[in-house]
């Protein structure tokens, strides 16, 4: 356990991606929306945007949502769940995870009143060490005052301590469309798209904001403790000449083929 925080902004995090840990998965898309703690513990007086089940989110958020060329071979179960392909991101001209995209994304969280904390659900055994790997692959990193909290792990926590034993045991009972239905009543209307997650999964927190908010401060981890989920392999590029010897209607698809398989 880390020195304990007082962290004035919560940074929710989701990312799609083309597959499981095991997959050595990339990026697709990522959403992180800011909120300021005075917002989250006055979720109730606050005047926001209501969402599908009636309640409201912060009115004062940030938030940056990027596509991400991934090139490698998006699983069909993770288009089936994302929407998100090779062919899709390619046509719609989306660059990889780059230099401009670490731009982005520390920027963003630099302009946050700090100390910052950010939130993902399986943070600790997924998102965070593979942005973690995509930074690594980057040779960057994330600004120094980041510390990140697991919202599966907290809920756990919070949970077992105020609820019955049982639900711990119930198939799905963490995941966070179970936890959704379980504060509001329905599903989530949306999910698999980062942002829809990322409003999900602030819903949730606000249904025990006072425990989480104490949890962050006392268990949240230094960014620099996370691991990266694998050690990424050396770029390989494909030669310009090479896609040259395609005739001008098949290059395009050659393209598309090589970045899906990380050639490009």
């Amino acid at each position: 356990m880390s020195k304990m925080q007082h962290f004035q902004t919560f940074v929710f995090l989701d990312l799609e991606t083309t597959g499981i840990c095991g997959d050595r998965p990339r990026l697709t898309e990522m959403c992180l929306a800011s909120v300021h703690r005075f917002s989250l513990e006055n979720s109730t007086q606050s005047i926001g945007n209501r969402g599908k089940a009636g309640h409201v989110y912060p009115r004062v958020m940030d938030k940056l949502c990027l596509c991400v060329n991934p090139n490698k071979l998006v699983s069909q179960k993770a288009f089936d769940l994302s929407g998100l392909s090779n062919e899709n991101l390619t046509e719609n001209c989306k660059s990889g995870f780059d230099q401009t995209t670490v731009t982005l994304l520390r920027s963003f969280l630099e302009r946050q009143a700090p100390p910052v904390c950010l939130v993902a659900h399986n943070g600790f055994k997924f998102d965070f060490p593979l942005l973690r790997t995509e930074l690594t692959r980057q040779e960057a990193d994330l600004p120094d005052n980041v510390f990140c909290a697991d919202s599966y792990q907290a809920l756990r926590q919070i949970l077992e301590g105020i609820e019955n034993p049982r639900f711990q045991r119930i198939k799905g009972g963490y995941s966070l469309s179970e936890l959704y239905k379980r504060f509001h009543g329905v599903y989530p209307l949306n999910a698999h798209c980062a942002e829809a997650d990322v409003l999900t999964l602030i819903s949730v927190f606000l249904s025990h904001v006072t425990e989480l908010l104490n949890w962050a401060d006392l268990y949240a981890k230094p960014w620099k403790e996370i691991t990266p989920m694998y050690k990424p392999s050396p770029s390989k590029n494909l030669h310009q000449s090479q896609l040259e010897r395609y005739p001008s209607k098949q290059r395009s698809k050659a393209i598309r083929s090589s970045q899906s398989l990380g050639l490009v």
